[in-house]
């Protein structure tokens, strides 16, 4: 997409958007064709840009050569009997939880089986990961840090023989 996303209208904001937003998996489908041809359908196979016709099994046909697509063709989303609801609840709340999600508690949260919450989270990793990434540079802006190395005995918790930073910037090509 050539714009920014929008929370609100290109995403939800919150949990309460986040329900109204895809109270089932047809609305996630739209959603996702229109996250993935934002300026329309465009054939994954020769690249034509055109109106598909809608086959069963909720399939995309292109008019020019005839490939048959899914809007979770070539996605985390691909080849699995797992709702687009759950999926997409499944990313809320991974996205949502400050320090992390295991796949034992995402089991909990859903409902559903620690196989499938495990395939899940691995598949978002995996999704997430940017093989390309160069390392940070320049100006980078941390949010809080302590320095400094465990005390055996004393009093325990933030502000014990630690520096605590917050906000801090450090100016070093290297980092």
């Amino acid at each position: 997409m050539n714009q920014a996303l929008v929370a609100g209208r290109d995403y939800p904001n919150t949990y309460r958007e986040f329900v109204g937003m895809f109270p089932d998996v047809q609305a996630c489908k739209v959603y996702l064709t229109r996250m993935r041809w934002p300026e329309g359908f465009i054939c994954p196979s020769c690249g034509v840009a055109s109106t598909p016709w809608n086959q069963s099994r909720q399939r995309f046909v292109c008019t020019a050569c005839r490939h048959q697509t899914t809007v979770t063709a070539d996605t985390i989303f691909d080849k699995t009997r797992t709702p687009l609801t759950t999926w997409f609840e499944a990313a809320w709340h991974v996205r949502t939880a400050k320090n992390g999600m295991s796949a034992k508690t995402l089991e909990r949260t859903l409902g559903a089986r620690y196989r499938v919450a495990r395939t899940m989270l691995q598949r978002f990793r995996v999704a997430m990961v940017n093989a390309e990434r160069k390392s940070l540079s320049g100006e980078v802006e941390v949010d809080e840090t302590l320095v400094g190395d465990v005390q055996k005995g004393g009093k325990r918790g933030r502000g014990v023989g630690k520096i605590s930073f917050s906000g801090i910037c450090f100016h070093s090509p290297n980092l």
